[in-house]
């Protein structure tokens, strides 16, 4: 039943001079005991506030939790619901509206093959258990994560094993609640024991690839999307040499430099690593200290941005070592991607698993959550976030022609912080992380008093600009269906070469160049100032035939004319294009 006594909770007083983060020590959220896995920070009921769900993974089975926030810090523990009874080996656990009908659907990963499960959220604060084949598959699954791999507006999943079979699961959403298991391509007969996988399009050719990462040396495979329905593996360097015992990837711009870099955490005493995107289709490793000194029993790694000083922080779990109780660790980012481990929680022990950060007491700061499982029955924890003087601006995102949680988004934010520019760039996505996911992408903006630019790059390539926007508060953004969306290779092949006009025209920093081939070719499309000179070069190699798109980001340029040239061994065309900053 409900527990119906509604707790204000109680705070340790830890000097905010030192602390960033205040400890809940009463309250239904803090004293279930558990061996806890994921964490999501979700708005299952559709009334604009963070709720937090928290499943439990013992081998005999246990219930998941599930937290209502009621406002003003105060959390109602909901058990009398579905997705609570399961006495499950419950992990992973992945929030997303596969059917568009605007409430968050919900699939757990179990251990021990056992069955996964698929909840349909009615809409009424209470859910239906899917009879569909996802529900079906006996499995030694990790987690599970929403994506739309054919830009067809629907979420499919994949789905990570780590023992038995140790194959993974694709299933394609076929509409009205029904998935396709895709049992064919590498991505679902490789045999490799995998935690957690990304949905990240990784060469920038507008379909979303498979990042996935593997235990036991085994190294990270790439999955890139054929735009066909298929994939293919492939070896992206440095990206997938760099083998550990790895757990967790969380994408993010630790740097501000334009392109998404990844943390990967890895367990048994070996070490983090951060991979830094150089921009190309290639990764470094980054050697800074403090991964390469921290010994790693990790299991969750997932970015906030703590200070809201404009950069991603980063949190990282720990857990079985031994029966040797951890502590988890907090890097600050300094601006350019360089981290400095804090002292916050170096005197909290324990086994944390997963992780999340989320804004529940709607102050513009990121508070956290962690699923604890030392001994089978430690208290879960919950931190308050003590904020300070810097702004913050929040999106939740609503799809139209996409899928309606906007999954596969990415949100980028210029503003002035200390007097100068700067662009920060989030992504929606069904993981943030091993065992940690929040759909609300949040932005620390220093002192920055306005939003100078804000820019939605929805799954299907279209770039929508915004205004109007409030900082201090969660801004509602819905896809605006007036603007260009994709064009299937499996649908129109075109009879000859074509470059389009590129839209938005004016445009700043952001636009789509679309253009079609009849045939597959080796092509190179590059930009080029009014004096002549090649400015950048947006794509060069081979392609497959068909209508492609290419997302062309000025930041960097000055206003002016631009050129955009497409050559192909037979033709070369020219299209004239406008920046205004």
């Amino acid at each position: 039943m409900k527990n119906a006594i509604l707790l204000l909770f109680l705070l340790i007083q830890i000097p905010a001079a030192t602390q960033q983060f205040t400890k809940i020590t009463t309250g239904p959220a803090v004293n279930d005991a558990g061996d806890s896995r994921s964490v999501n920070w979700i708005d299952y009921d559709n009334d604009g506030d963070q709720d937090l769900f928290i499943t439990n993974g013992p081998q005999a089975g246990g219930n998941n939790f599930l937290y209502e926030n009621k406002g003003g810090g105060v959390f109602e523990k909901i058990d009398t619901l579905i997705i609570n009874k399961d006495l499950s080996p419950s992990d992973g656990s992945s929030w997303g509206d596969i059917d568009n009908d605007g409430d968050q659907d919900l699939f757990v990963a179990t251990w021990y093959n056992k069955k996964n499960y698929l909840y349909i959220n009615n809409g009424d604060k209470t859910f239906t258990l899917s009879a569909g084949i996802i529900s079906n598959d006996p499995s030694y699954s990790e987690s599970g994560t929403w994506g739309d791999y054919n830009n067809d507006g629907l979420l499919d999943l994949y789905v990570l094993n780590s023992a038995g079979l140790a194959r993974n699961f694709l299933y394609r959403n076929d509409g009205s609640g029904n998935f396709t298991k895709i049992s064919t391509g590498p991505q679902s007969t490789d045999q490799f024991l995998s935690r957690n996988a990304d949905w990240i399009d990784i060469n920038g050719d507008g379909y979303t690839d498979l990042f996935v990462v593997n235990e036991s040396d085994q190294g990270e495979n790439v999955y890139l999307n054929n735009k066909s329905g298929s994939f293919t593996r492939s070896q992206v360097p440095v990206l997938t040499s760099s083998a550990g015992n790895s757990t967790s990837s969380d994408w993010a711009d630790v740097d501000n430099d334009g392109d998404l870099d990844v943390f990967i955490t890895n367990y048994a005493g070996q070490r983090n690593y951060l991979m830094l995107n150089n921009g190309d289709n290639t990764f470094t490793k980054s050697n800074q200290t403090v991964f390469e000194s921290d010994p790693a029993y990790s299991f969750c790694g997932t970015f906030g941005d703590i200070d809201n000083d404009g950069d991603a922080d980063l949190f990282v779990t720990n857990a079985f070592s031994n029966s040797v109780s951890l502590t988890d660790y907090l890097y600050i980012n300094d601006g350019n991607g360089n981290f400095t481990r804090s002292s916050e929680f170096s005197s909290v022990t324990g086994w944390s698993y997963g992780a999340s950060f989320g804004d529940y007491d709607a102050d513009g700061y990121l508070d956290l959550a962690i699923a604890k499982c030392q001994g089978g029955n430690e208290n879960n924890a919950l931190y308050k976030n003590n904020g300070g003087s810097n702004n913050s601006i929040q999106f939740r995102l609503e799809g139209k022609r996409v899928n309606r949680s906007g999954i596969g988004a990415l949100i980028k934010v210029k503003s002035i912080i200390n007097g100068f520019a700067r662009w920060q760039m989030r992504r929606i996505a069904g993981q943030n992380g091993y065992c940690s996911q929040n759909l609300i992408a949040h932005f620390g903006i220093g002192n920055a008093t306005a939003i100078d630019s804000a820019i939605i790059v929805w799954p299907n390539g279209a770039v929508q600009n915004l205004s109007g926007l409030q900082i201090n508060a969660v801004n509602t953004v819905i896809e605006d269906t007036n603007l260009v969306t994709d064009i299937r290779e499996d649908e129109i092949i075109p009879a000859e070469i074509r470059l389009d006009q590129n839209y938005p025209n004016p445009f700043n920093p952001e636009t789509i160049i679309s253009f079609s081939i009849p045939e597959r070719s080796t092509i190179k499309l590059s930009i080029f100032d009014i004096s002549g000179k090649e400015v950048e070069v947006l794509y060069d190699g081979e392609i497959a035939a068909g209508s492609h798109r290419q997302i062309f980001n000025a930041a960097n340029l000055a206003s002016g004319i631009y050129f955009c040239m497409l050559i192909t061994k037979t033709e070369k065309v020219t299209m004239k294009m406008t920046l205004l900053k």
